[in-house]
């Protein structure tokens, strides 16, 4: 459903040219909303972008993306790292700016869906606990929110450019699934949580 939405959304725009393709890649800052001790995780995303005209500095840009998401829960001695890894599709309107040398500066907002596809945990500093055999899932299957940003496209030699990319991702959903036992009982997951993402993105081809 993800890769077919990705496909036939943008080409329903009354686009004035071909659609464009692009790899991106880059870094995550993640965390959660929620009440704890919490901190943040650097962790890696990337995946493909597509755009496609509408009219004059405007265009629609839809992303399928596997990104990692999940916090740091703090104790004495150390806490752990939850986390969850995410198939998302962004769909963002993108206005681009007047030219700046070789630097086209542009502003994306949007929303974002995701699905859940694998999730971990790990243990940090002097955090000792065992982590359950068991398989507990603290991440519920799907995420959504809206996200915005900015970035430029850097043109250099003959047709040739890419991007960097600056991006915030608010969560609208509650993420946390109930547990009925806590296995970390000195940095428990919390209850209710929703994702707060901050991207670093290089993005080659558009």
């Amino acid at each position: 459903m993800l890769v077919g939405f990705l496909l036939v959304f943008p080409l329903s725009a009354p686009a004035q040219d071909s659609p464009q393709f692009g790899l991106t890649f880059g870094l995550n800052v993640a965390t959660l909303e929620a009440p704890g001790n919490l901190g943040t995780r650097q962790v890696v995303a990337g995946g493909v972008v597509m755009q496609v005209p509408v009219a004059g500095p405007l265009s629609v840009q839809s992303q399928l993306l596997l990104s990692q998401k999940g916090t740091l829960v703090k104790s004495r001695e150390g806490g752990i790292r939850y986390g969850a890894g995410y198939v998302g599709l962004p769909v963002l309107l993108r206005l681009q700016l007047p030219r700046l040398g070789p630097v086209t500066p542009y502003g994306l907002a949007g929303g974002f869906g995701a699905v859940k596809v694998f999730e971990q945990q790990r243990s940090g500093g002097d955090f000792s606990l065992p982590l359950p055999d068991e398989g507990i899932s603290f991440f519920r299957r799907t995420d959504a929110g809206v996200t915005g940003g900015v970035g430029g496209t850097i043109t250099f030699g003959r047709d040739r450019r890419f991007n960097v990319v600056l991006r915030y991702e608010h969560g609208m959903v509650d993420v946390a699934r109930p547990v009925e036992e806590q296995p970390y009982e000195q940095a428990p997951f919390p209850e209710t949580a929703k994702t707060r993402t901050l991207s670093i993105m290089l993005r080659l081809g558009i």
